[in-house]
């Protein structure tokens, strides 16, 4: 079976990856809307420590702005909506942004700071890890009454978001629902990742935060973990969504199992619960960098879901993408054409 997205859809999309196609732009899908924060990213070279780094790779990384990206490889119009600062960092973000095709309607705070964070590529048994700078930022500083959704929204087939987000504080969690609330009434799909981050608040916060968020979204991206977070109990991944779904006011929820087969592999399947569970077929890959795989997962099921994809290959095309993900360095997901389908390169190291 082929992926739902042809060969023209992704290698006409902008950013790094292959050249625009001569005949012109292709149509677009549609228009996706993302709220959140992006954030400078700053990773040791090769496997070193923080201390020991005389230098840092510099890239730009946030959730919500690597869906939007994803989304752009596939075919759909993008726009992220968030708060950046007026200086070289925030215009990097946007520039960012613009490279992989995305719209930034940023609203620019004089004498704002740019959230970071740094990463240390970890090995066996020491983890990657993840340290955030990102304290009074100027996402920090979103809040209700701060866009006009009528307009934004205008259009508009989804809106995305992630719990990363609320995690910012009050005012931000405040926007979310504010911005769900609209879309609903607009009629636009709402889509959000629970996309729990032990590092950026408590687990209660966290799960009021996705408690008061879940009735307000049409999807649901999860892990057992962030479901089991929200529950108060552990149990059967399937059964959790089941009992969220309940809790949540019946979404779909999307779950995310990805495993490692072998320190350097790793294994994506993916679930779609809603009246009955279906699993896609499973996808592996070598792993080069993590980050951004997760959200490239939940972009690719969207995509599929909008084009009216049937849950176990939309499922199976989310696989893919985050397996994908895992091979590309940086958060920006690059796509040419070809990639996603069943079978791309038949296990072929090199292909001339």
């Amino acid at each position: 079976m082929s992926s739902p997205f042809t060969a023209a859809d992704s290698a006409s999309r902008p950013g790094h990856g292959p050249e625009p196609d001569p005949a012109g732009p292709q149509p677009s899908r549609g228009r996706v809307v993302g709220i959140g924060e992006a954030l400078i990213r700053l990773t040791t070279p090769g496997h070193l420590r923080l201390e020991q780094a005389g230098t840092l790779e510099i890239s730009v990384g946030g959730a919500e702005l690597n869906a939007l990206i994803a989304l752009a490889q596939l075919g759909y119009s993008t726009k992220f909506v968030t708060r950046l600062p007026d200086n070289p960092l925030g215009r990097r973000v946007a520039e960012h942004a613009r490279r992989f095709g995305v719209g930034v309607s940023a609203a620019w705070e004089a004498d704002g700071r740019q959230g970071l964070y740094f990463v240390e590529p970890g090995a066996q048994p020491r983890a990657t890890e993840v340290l955030y700078d990102r304290a009074r930022s100027a996402a920090c500083g979103l809040a209700p009454g701060q866009v006009d959704w009528a307009a934004t929204l205008a259009d508009t087939r989804a809106l995305h978001s992630t719990g990363i987000t609320c995690a910012l504080g009050q005012g931000p969690e405040d926007a979310l629902a504010e911005a769900f609330s609209h879309a609903r009434e607009a009629g636009v799909t709402t889509s959000f990742d629970l996309n729990h981050r032990s590092r950026l608040w408590s687990p209660d916060r966290a799960a009021a935060a996705f408690r008061r968020m879940a009735p307000l979204a049409d999807v649901i991206f999860a892990s057992a973990h962030d479901l089991a977070l929200v529950l108060g109990h552990t149990g059967e991944p399937d059964r959790l969504a089941q009992e969220f779904r309940t809790l949540a006011g019946g979404p779909v929820v999307v779950l995310r199992d990805s495993t490692r087969p072998a320190p350097d592999r790793v294994r994506v399947q993916v679930t779609v619960v809603a009246d009955t569970a279906v699993t896609g077929a499973p996808a592996e890959a070598e792993v080069v960098d993590a980050f951004g795989a997760g959200d490239v997962a939940a972009a690719a099921y969207l995509a599929a879901a909008l084009a009216g994809t049937d849950a176990a290959t939309a499922a199976g095309v989310a696989a893919r993408a985050c397996a994908h993900m895992h091979t590309v360095p940086g958060d920006g997901w690059v796509l040419r054409a070809g990639e996603l389908d069943p079978g791309y390169g038949d296990g072929r190291r090199i292909l001339r």
